[in-house]
Parts: structure tokens; sequence; C-alpha cells
């Protein structure tokens, strides 16, 4: 299997012979032909939870420190063995096919190592799970020491990362950042409408994680931030720069893993890569539920939505809006469905590692999700008063 696979592989891509390729292009190659196995493989487990009407899990994590794909996956299938020995086939070292693949960074420690690790274990006992994040173009630092003194470089992991990603155009989302909300009532419904917005696009990459001697494949979707659109007039107009200033803050938004958040410009970043994780993968995750079952009313006996940590913790308010301004739930309705879907895990009690954000901030780039947190605030302080008057 492996040296057909191989070798066809490097002669479509390359037009050379296996003995002829250089490392990046074998390793190249075996990702294609392992990324095509795992996809197929997931299709398969994916139609059988689908057939039973089984509850999925969706795991939002600002983070997934998912590491090497190739020998990880190689050893949950049960393959190392032939991989290798076709490799060595081909006159290579093995050893120095898996060196060529970048360690895929998206995360800083426990946190990303913990969701990574959620999705390997999900798969290994057959639960059908899918995770979020963003697709960061850099990831962790590399760390490099000059004269004992550690010193950043950027993590630039996509050029070999990319071979395990699957773009899913699509599926793409809108995000829309600012604007002005306008609310009114209209034959009995409130209607919300989002003004002088920008808008920026969720394009989705997904990557296929097996599950040791198992049947099932996890999946985790990344999206990466782009312009939804190039301002015509402006460009006309010969203003070339500011035309394109869209296109950079919206790329801004899945360049780094944490941005540093000591200046004002850095903690809007922040929110707004928060904001884009979760207004995108709640409007998959709803869409998913519509496509299969047609209604909301049994979202939380088949959608488990689970926030790793308080980075994603804004899923709350935007699954509020999402039921409310998209699909007319009313607010009783939407806060039942809400409470009983979504779950959270902490992973310290320190003040200091849960998010705070400057209100005015938070009005000015979320105005309607602004709006909800402020009446979610507003009804529990009523029934704290109702409790201890």
């Amino acid at each position: 299997f492996w040296k057909s696979k191989i070798t066809e592989s490097i002669h479509t891509a390359y037009g050379e012979k296996p003995e002829e390729a250089d490392y990046p292009h074998i390793y190249n190659a075996a990702a294609g032909t392992l990324r095509s196995v795992l996809a197929e493989k997931y299709a398969t487990s994916a139609a059988r939870h689908s057939s039973r009407g089984e509850k999925r899990v969706y795991y939002l994590s600002m983070e997934f420190l998912m590491g090497r794909s190739l020998r990880n996956n190689l050893h949950n299938l049960g393959m190392t063995k032939d991989f290798e020995k076709a490799i060595k086939s081909f006159g290579a070292d093995p050893e120095l096919v898996y060196a060529h693949e970048p360690d895929a960074g998206l995360g800083n420690g426990g946190l990303g190592r913990l969701a990574a690790c959620f999705l390997d274990g999900l798969a290994t006992i057959e639960k059908p799970a899918m995770g979020y994040s963003i697709c960061y173009e850099f990831g962790i630092f590399r760390q490099k020491l000059t004269e004992g003194w550690q010193t950043e470089k950027p993590d630039d992991w996509l050029p070999g990362g990319k071979a395990w990603l699957a773009e899913k155009r699509e599926h793409a989302v809108e995000v829309r950042f600012g604007g002005e909300i306008e609310e009114y009532w209209r034959d009995g419904y409130h209607h919300i409408l989002h003004r002088n917005y920008d808008s920026v696009l969720a394009v989705p990459y997904d990557m296929y994680v097996p599950g040791f001697d198992s049947e099932d494949v996890s999946r985790l979707r990344l999206w990466q931030a782009e312009a939804s659109g190039i301002d015509m007039e402006l460009f006309n107009s010969g203003l070339y720069a500011e035309a394109m200033r869209r296109s950079s803050e919206a790329k801004a938004i899945s360049s780094i893993l944490y941005p540093n958040d000591n200046h004002p410009d850095g903690k809007a970043l922040r929110l707004k890569q928060q904001y884009f994780l979760v207004c995108s993968s709640v409007s998959d995750i709803l869409r998913r539920h519509l496509a299969a079952y047609g209604t909301f009313e049994n979202l939380a006996e088949k959608a488990a939505i689970h926030i790793n940590d308080t980075h994603p913790a804004l899923v709350i308010p935007e699954l509020m809006r999402q039921l409310m301004d998209v699909h007319s739930y009313n607010w009783e309705q939407a806060w039942d469905v809400v409470t009983r879907t979504v779950s959270y895990t902490n992973h310290t009690v320190m003040p200091e590692a849960l998010e705070t954000w400057n209100e005015d901030l938070f009005a000015l780039k979320l105005p309607r999700i602004h709006t909800i947190v402020r009446e979610i605030n507003r009804r529990l302080c009523e029934d704290l008063w109702k409790c201890y008057p």
C-alpha cells in the first residue's frame, strides 16, 4: 500500500521517482496519502454515528497543541512498520522523513495539549467529537538562545503543516465587528438590524485525528481569517493603501497565537480573535445540526458544546444571539437551550487568569453581544435579589 501510494503521489506532484525525491517531497507525499486515509476513515465513522443519532461533542479552545502528526497518526493506525519499510525501500531514512514535519505549535502548554489529547482520546473510545480553534499562521514562538538569553523567533509552521489541512471553503462564515445595532418590533417579533459593521470571512481547514486502535477519527476545524472583499470604490479612487487595510486587519486575526495585549490594539485584537472563533464555530455547529435534524429543539440532547477555559466564553451570548436574531427564538427559549447545551472547564482559580474586558472596548467591537451580556447580568442580579433580599 505505502510503496505504491507514495510512488504515485511523488510522480503526480513532482514528476519524480521516489528514489530521486528529496525528503520534503517524500514527507509531503506521505502526509497527503495519510490525510486521504484519515478522511475516508472519518467519513465512515461519522456516517455510523449519524445513523445511530448519537450525541456529538464540540470542543472549543483557543489552543490545540497537536505537535507532529505523521508519526503519531501512523502509530495510532498500526501502520508504522509498513510505512517505514516502504521508505527504506526507496533508500531513504524514516527518521529524516519524520524530521521534516514542523511542530504544529498551536498552543502554549497544558491547555492546548489537553485539548489535543481529548480529540485523540474521544476517538479512541469511539465518541463522535469535533474540535474548533484558529488556524494561526504563526504558532508558539521558536526559542533561540543568544549568549545565554532567550530570543523569540516566528514559528512559521504552515508551509509543512498545511499538508494535513483540508480546505472547506464552501462552509466559510461571515463574522461581523463594530457598527450600530437597531432594534424594533414588527408583527409581534423583535428584530435586530446591524449596520455599518466590518466583516471578516472565516475559512475552515480540517485536520483529522485518529484514535488509538480504533475505528474512529475526530475532526479539528481550524478557522483562518480573510477579508470578505476589497472596497473597489476606494481602490478605483487611487486609495490603494486604504483599500488594502481591511485585508491586513482581517488577516491579523489568525496571524499570531496570543498577541501581546499590553496596549489597546493588542487587547482589541485578542477580543476579535475570541469572537472570531466562537461566531464561526457556533454558526458551523448550528448549520450541521439543522441539516441533520431540521430543528434546534433537540440541540441539548444531540450536541454538547464545551468551553476550554475562559477564552471561548463568548460562545454563550453568541449562541443566544444566533438563536434569537437568526432563528427567531425568544429569550426564555434560547436561554433554556444554551444552559442545557454549553459546559465549561476552567484551569485555574486565580483571578488574574480569568479574562476581563474594558466595557467600552467590548461595546465598540461587539455591540449586539454587549447588549446580550448586559441582559444576562440584569436577569442574574434580579434573581439574586429575589433569593437574597
